[in-house]
Order: structure tokens, then sequence, then C-alpha cells
């Protein structure tokens, strides 16, 4: 059974509303007959929420609520992660290809419209590995005479993409530990690190971040994107704001619209309470072009 919830007037403190498809998916369907806040020629059918890593259900509902007072005819994807996808990326795919089912549901038709169908939005490193997956189990299920290219979409990149480096390595590990834990931990964290760096670069271990950060600008599955926009700070503690801003300049020199939008001393995935004005403005004009 689907969700079929009306958009609630204020954020709800869980996603109980939403259909679990699987740990990592959930799906919410609009009533039938949901009125729209914003001409059809700019209503995504789909938008596609790719959270980071172990966000809690309170945090993401507060995007979601705001998706569904923006677009109320939109269905909305939840594309979650956790702590263990990031240490073992190989669990990722198999849960997104429920997802790109999804996606191929929800766009096989065609719909008149001046804006693309589909929005994505995509939090840190752990959703741009859920959407790196999503590309390629998109191509993967898609049959012999059928795009293997996502439908015509826009991106917002909040708070990624990001390269492996040790100080943010330690940072994301640290996070919700208590400043003195952080104190005795820290020594330990760094020598984890270090070798996992060495493992990576010995070609031990994969470098996943750098597989998902290069997939937005080189998997085939993503050639069909529209226009992005990068939201980003110089304080980010997990992300390093010049990986944000090489990412776009590459972006521009394939091809791709590209749009910086820097936020001052706003934290990681923390530029919404920064100015949530200034970020709901990002979104509208880079889904209406």
């Amino acid at each position: 059974m689907s969700a079929a919830a009306p958009a609630p007037e204020t954020a709800p403190r869980t996603l109980s509303f939403m259909e679990k498809l699987n740990p990592l998916v959930s799906l919410y369907r609009p009533s039938e007959g949901s009125s729209t806040s914003t001409s059809a020629d700019h209503q995504p059918r789909l938008i596609i929420i790719s959270s980071w890593t172990d966000a809690r259900d309170a945090h993401i509902a507060k995007y979601i609520s705001k998706y569904q007072a923006l677009y109320p005819a939109a269905q909305i994807l939840l594309l979650r992660s956790t702590m263990n996808c990031i240490f073992r990326p190989s669990q990722i795919g198999p849960a997104m290809r429920v997802a790109a089912s999804v996606v191929r549901a929800a766009l096989q038709t065609p719909l008149s419209s001046l804006s693309p169908p589909l929005l994505i939005h995509i939090f840190s490193n752990g959703g741009s590995s859920s959407i790196a997956n999503l590309y390629e189990q998109f191509a993967a299920t898609a049959g012999p005479n059928h795009d293997k290219r996502l439908p015509p979409h826009v991106t917002i990149f909040d708070s990624c993409p990001g390269l492996f480096r040790i100080p943010r390595a330690v940072a994301f590990v640290s996070v919700g530990l208590p400043f003195l834990q952080q104190l005795i931990a820290a020594p330990f964290l760094y020598a984890f690190a270090a070798f996992w760096t060495t493992s990576m670069a010995l070609g031990l271990l994969p470098n996943s971040l750098r597989d998902w950060y290069k997939s937005h600008n080189d998997d085939p599955g993503n050639m069909a994107e529209v226009r992005r926009v990068y939201i980003y700070s110089s304080t980010d503690a997990l992300i390093d704001y010049k990986d944000v801003e090489a990412h776009a300049a590459e972006a521009k020199t394939k091809g791709f619209s590209a749009a910086l939008e820097k936020y001052e001393r706003s934290a990681h995935v923390a530029h919404l309470r920064k100015d949530e004005s200034r970020y709901w403005e990002i979104v509208r004009r880079t889904m209406e072009g």
C-alpha cells in the first residue's frame, strides 16, 4: 500500500507516511487530485531526496515537508545512507535497484513541461553514494531499447561531493561524540585514516569516495542532467570546499550547467538553518531554470 497522506503543514517528526520499500528506500505518493502551488510548467513529477549518512527522520522530514508544500503533486523518493553503507559500499547497489524501478515507473510517460520532470537533492557523500549507484542500476535494469540515462533532471548538491582527506575522515567518524571522547579517540582515528589511505593507494581497498565523486561528471547515466547547483561552505568540517569548487569547474568543462552558491560560516548540511529563505530560493531557481 502506498502512502497517500496530504502534505503536512508542519514538518513531521517521523516518516511513517512514506512506504518503506527496503531499509534504504522509501516512497511518498500524494493523494489523487493534489493541488499544485506552482505552475504545471515547473512541477517535477518525482523528487529524489538522497540523505546524508545516518540522517535522523526528523531532520529529513523538514526537507520533505517543504517539498510537499512547494510541489504537492510530486512523488518523493527517499534514499537513505548509513555508516555501514560507507564501509561496505557493495550493499548500496542492490538497494538502489529498487529505486531505479520507481524512477522508471514514475517517469515512463511523457510530460509536457518547461522544467525537467525529475529533481534530485543530494546531501553529503552519503547521498552522493546513493545517486552514484542509482546511475548504475538504472542503466543495468534498462531494456534493450530503453534509454540507460536517468530522465532529464536537475541536481542540488548540498555539502558535496568530496574526496577522502584524513582530517575530514576523522571529523566524519567523530560526529556526535562528546568533545572529551573526540580528544581521546583522535590519535586512533588518525592512525586508522592513515592506514585506510595507504591501503587505497596500494589498491588493497577501493577508493569509493573518489569513484562517487567522479560519477556525477563521468557516468553515462547522468548525461541527461539539465542543470545543477552546489550549496556549500568554506567552514564545512567534513567536506573541503575546494573539492566542491573543483568538481563544479570540471563539470563545466564537460558541458554541464553548474552554479555555485557559497554560504558563509555554515556547517555541514546545515546551510538551510543558516538562511532558509535563500536556500529554497536556490532550489526554486534551479528547478525552474
